[in-house]
């Protein structure tokens, strides 16, 4: 395993490791004194290959490194450490750099189907294949420079890193589905569903994908979330991250713009007086509300002089405190 002491896939690799196999015998040079003290970094590695004869693709001048797959690419370390260089020194190999005036990207029309949950279609084409149709999202996507952004972020020992990451495809299916999402399923769902991303992509970025954890976590997204998602997308794609939603379509939506229009028709879904009753109830959490703002207003957490506070109506400043 090559990676290095002060990244996260040395820890990665070694809990899918053994996990996958508790005799493994894994030997890590970045954690070996001896290769450390003979090659030390990564410009001393690149001479080596170079002086040892081998085709090495990447020069020792090169600004940066990359990682890629099938699903993105990473670009970091070397000059890209530092916060003064920007995106504009790297040369996108899923995509285009959008950022550049030379560079022609013409707005496209795209529409991505989703059948509960996964993505069979896109521009009216139909994948059996997964990798087929995520190559061709990716070059889809990559024609647009869709999905390269810069983040600087926490690694696994806490300590701050910094990278250029592109993923055309995988942008371009989350956002469809994240369309789907939002007109299919209600807030709470919503709520949930966001909230236990953002913790899945930690036990990920962790390298905890077959953890219990996770495990829960992923299949309440696949079985009560995922299955409704069934309908197609259309957008337009222009430069970077630029885009519009044109058109949304799933048997499943619970969006009824004739629930809310303002215009008269057959079916009332409420009527005024209704909303006088909802709104009558408020009343209750109102007064409530009001009443806690009364004892922080006493306690002098609310008023003029509080940063952000709002000035409580009839308030008198902080009660004053008394002896017996």
């Amino acid at each position: 395993d090559g990676s290095t002491y002060k990244g996260n896939d040395i820890e990665r690799f070694y809990r899918y490791g053994l996990l996958a196999n508790p005799c493994l015998r894994i030997y890590k040079p970045w954690l070996d004194q001896r290769f450390i003290d003979e090659l030390g970094g990564r410009r001393e590695m690149s001479a080596y290959l170079s002086a040892a004869g081998f085709d090495y693709r990447m020069s020792a001048e090169k600004a940066y490194s990359t990682d890629s797959n099938l699903l993105g690419a990473t670009h970091e370390a070397k000059d890209l450490e530092y916060l003064d260089k920007g995106i504009s020194i790297v040369q996108p190999i899923m995509g285009v750099a959008f950022w550049r005036e030379d560079v022609v990207v013409k707005p496209e029309r795209v529409t991505v189907r989703f059948e509960e949950g996964v993505p069979v279609a896109l521009n009216g084409q139909h994948f059996t294949d997964a990798v087929a149709l995520f190559a061709e999202a990716n070059a889809i996507g990559g024609r647009h420079g869709l999905g390269m952004c810069d983040q600087i972020e926490n690694r696994i020992i806490e300590a701050k890193s910094r990278g250029i990451y592109e993923a055309p495809g995988m942008a371009l299916l989350h956002l469809a589905y994240e369309r789907l999402v939002t007109g299919i399923h209600n807030e709470d769902t919503i709520e949930q569903y966001r909230g236990n991303g953002r913790r899945l992509g930690r036990l990920l970025y962790q390298g905890r994908w077959f953890d219990p954890q996770t495990l829960m976590l992923r299949d309440t997204a696949q079985r009560w979330v995922a299955k409704a998602v069934t309908g197609e997308v259309a957008l337009e794609l222009r430069r970077g991250n630029d885009y519009s939603i044109l058109d949304t379509k799933s048997p499943n939506l619970t969006y009824h713009p004739e629930r809310l229009t303002m215009e008269k028709g057959e079916r009332i879904y409420f009527t005024p007086l209704d909303r006088i009753g909802q709104l009558t109830m408020r009343n209750l959490d109102i007064a409530d509300t009001r009443e806690k703002l009364r004892v922080y207003g006493e306690a002098g957490l609310l008023g003029e002089s509080a940063s952000g506070g709002v000035p409580l109506l009839g308030s008198s400043g902080p009660k004053k405190k008394t002896t017996d």
